[in-house]
């Protein structure tokens, strides 16, 4: 029953609220306006086809995004010129974004590299098989792939921080399996040898400060430098030792993952 004392807008804001809580509860879709004025009748269409596309979404079988996006047979990257690359990527982001599919493009890709990722790898990903208007199926990259530069900084950061946190095990997550220390290969039974009797020196330790410098490529192998500082107290209460300066870490490309195989700072190495 409609409430006389409420305006025709006034009752389309509430059946809104109405419609906005039911996408909460039922999709867990929230919405939000840049504007409290927006008018109540587009926001009720806005919402009407948030719900129209939840319902689909939640519906729909899942397909590879070429299939989706009826993508034909491509070239491969090898088999393009430097001239074509850059026109060839510039049409398939043309027919993805126009099937309301867009993907983000790293800066650290090179165009053959980001073509060969588009063309064997992100076409081969699933999308819900539904398509509303106006609606877009986005991607993010490095959801993708975790190859850019940030997650090698990530990456030898949450080494060190499990390196100097004696207050569990040394987890070694992102530990690689082919260990080197600054002249040879060493397994990663023997890395793990000189980790635990550096934590042994100890009976406790304080990260002071981690500062990623560059990631730099060398004709075989990618290091990051590193400024640390760091306090270890010795288990007989001796004087804490202090330790800061710059630190390097030699990383490797493994299992989809950059992983430490090398590390050198202020008092200690492996």
């Amino acid at each position: 029953m409609k409430n006389p004392q409420l305006t025709p807008e006034d009752e389309q804001r509430v059946e809104n609220e109405l419609k906005a809580l039911n996408l909460e509860l039922n999709h867990g879709a929230t919405h939000f306006f840049a504007s409290d004025d927006a008018p109540p009748e587009l926001v009720s269409q806005f919402l009407d086809n948030v719900a129209q596309f939840e319902e689909a979404h939640a519906k729909g079988e899942r397909v590879p995004v070429r299939q989706f996006a009826q993508i034909g047979p491509l070239p491969a990257a090898e088999e393009l010129d430097e001239a074509e690359l850059e026109p060839r990527i510039k049409a398939l982001l043309g027919q993805l974004e126009a099937k309301g599919i867009s993907i983000d493009r790293p800066e650290h890709l090179s165009a053959r590299g980001y073509y060969h990722f588009l063309t064997e790898e992100f076409l081969k990903e699933e999308v819900t098989n539904c398509a509303v208007p106006g609606m877009i199926h986005g991607f993010l990259y490095s959801e993708l792939r975790h190859d850019g530069p940030e997650f090698i900084r990530d990456r030898v950061e949450e080494t060190l921080l499990d390196l100097l946190n004696l207050g569990g095990e040394f987890e070694g997550r992102w530990l690689s399996e082919h260990c080197r220390n600054q002249t040879e290969a060493i397994t990663k039974a023997q890395a793990l040898e000189s980790i635990h009797l550096f934590r042994s020196r100890y009976a406790s330790i304080t990260p002071i400060a981690f500062q990623p410098q560059e990631a730099r490529r060398t004709h075989d192998a990618m290091y990051l430098f590193f400024g640390i500082a760091w306090e270890g107290c010795p288990p007989n209460g001796g004087e804490p030792e202090r330790h800061e300066g710059i630190g390097v870490s030699q990383v490797d490309w493994e299992d989809g993952e950059w992983r430490v195989q090398g590390l050198m700072m202020p008092g200690f190495e492996f």
